[in-house]
């Protein structure tokens, strides 16, 4: 049961960066730096939404299930829909740091596709030598967004918040 829901983190990781991957360089396609600052808060966007998507899912299949709402279960959801970008936060740092090379910083954008157009923002440049570390510091905790989102998503589901209900509300007169 447990690896089923690794797996659906891990899918859920790369439905978000074929679609944000698509995203940004279509947006980007289109013109300057206004259009990739739209990009980039589309592509973030999206990638929230679809870890928040997740989190819903695994929290309303645990309460069909009535399994208990634990620190370990939101932390195990959250880590399986996010491994891949706490992975690529920790290369950047690795390659700025001169253990990776050079040019991974190339590879790390279209790996990190939620954040292509925030690292473009950053440096148009391919090699992470073009990056402060102050900048290395600030791309890679982005990374730890979707950890963020699929957590309280999914606590919040959990406690009986669902997102839907306020979408559904008639306002009082």
């Amino acid at each position: 049961m447990e690896f089923k829901n690794f797996a659906k983190g891990l899918g859920t990781y790369f439905f978000a960066e074929v679609l944000c991957l698509f995203l940004a360089v279509t947006l980007s396609a289109v013109g300057g730096g206004l259009f990739r600052l739209i990009s980039c808060i589309c592509t973030i966007a999206v990638l929230v939404c679809v870890c928040v998507n997740y989190a819903l899912n695994r929290a309303k299949e645990d309460q069909h299930q009535k399994l208990p709402n634990t620190i370990g279960r939101q932390l195990f959801y959250s880590v399986a829909a996010a491994l891949p970008f706490l992975v690529l936060g920790l290369t950047l740092c690795l390659a700025k740091a001169g253990v990776l090379p050079e040019h991974w910083y190339r590879w790390y954008k279209l790996l990190d596709a939620p954040f292509l157009q925030l690292c473009n923002l950053c440096s148009m440049d391919v090699t992470v030598s073009s990056l402060s570390w102050g900048k290395t510091i600030f791309l890679a905790l982005w990374n730890l967004l979707p950890v963020a989102a699929v957590w309280v998503t999914y606590a919040l589901a959990r406690s009986g918040f669902l997102p839907e209900e306020l979408q559904y509300k008639k306002r009082r007169s």
